[in-house]
């Protein structure tokens, strides 16, 4: 609750008492939306880029923000960008495990270019990280993580304010779980479920 009523007491801080600050964090870093909107195909603009990958870019219309997603084809984990529709302006910058969920320190900006919040992903997990589960999922159930039947999520139970970790691999016509208490790294439930067609 702290963290919700200070965040949004940066928000409503002046720009001015930003600027007097020097150590706040600011970026510069704006969208191109030029080129967005003369490349896009659709609603969505996609390109490779040789030091991110694959660039898949929308949003924009009906005063949306903008949305950028780049990852390497072999790489694990990709970034995510948002910008402000009237300034163009970075507004949120982080990593995501591509397979499905955020990882890391996000940050998010004001309109100046300001930084006003920051966010550790990984913080509920530490006791139980990334590495603990990518070392179990390749030695001990031996499955590639590129695989696209395998699949890793997270988050923290609304019911137990605990956090988990879900594995999903797929064994001939059945999907395997696998749920781990990313407190204490102990396997609390696992099972299979037959792949519905």
């Amino acid at each position: 609750m702290l963290m919700i009523i200070s965040s949004c007491k940066a928000q409503n801080t002046d720009s001015n008492d930003f600027k007097k600050n020097k150590k706040i964090e600011r970026t510069t870093e704006k969208f191109d939306s030029w080129t967005y909107y003369t490349q896009r195909q659709g609603s969505e603009y996609v390109f490779e880029d040789h030091l991110r990958g694959k660039v898949r870019q929308f949003g924009g219309d009906n005063g949306s923000e903008f949305v950028e997603y780049a990852r390497k084809n072999n790489e694990l984990y990709g970034s995510y960008k948002e910008f402000y529709n009237k300034t163009k302006t970075l507004k949120k910058i982080g990593r995501y495990y591509y397979n499905k969920f955020s990882i890391g320190i996000w940050k998010l900006y004001n309109e100046d270019g300001y930084l006003i919040e920051t966010i550790d992903k990984d913080f509920p997990y530490k006791n139980y990280p990334w590495e603990k589960v990518e070392k179990f999922v390749k030695e001990e159930l031996k499955l590639d993580l590129f695989d696209k039947n395998v699949s890793i999520r997270r988050y923290v139970s609304d019911k137990t304010n605990i956090p988990v970790w879900i594995i999903h691999y797929k064994v001939g016509s059945n999907i395997v779980f696998i749920k781990i208490n990313a407190n204490t790294g102990e396997i609390i439930k696992k099972g299979t479920n037959p792949i519905i067609k």
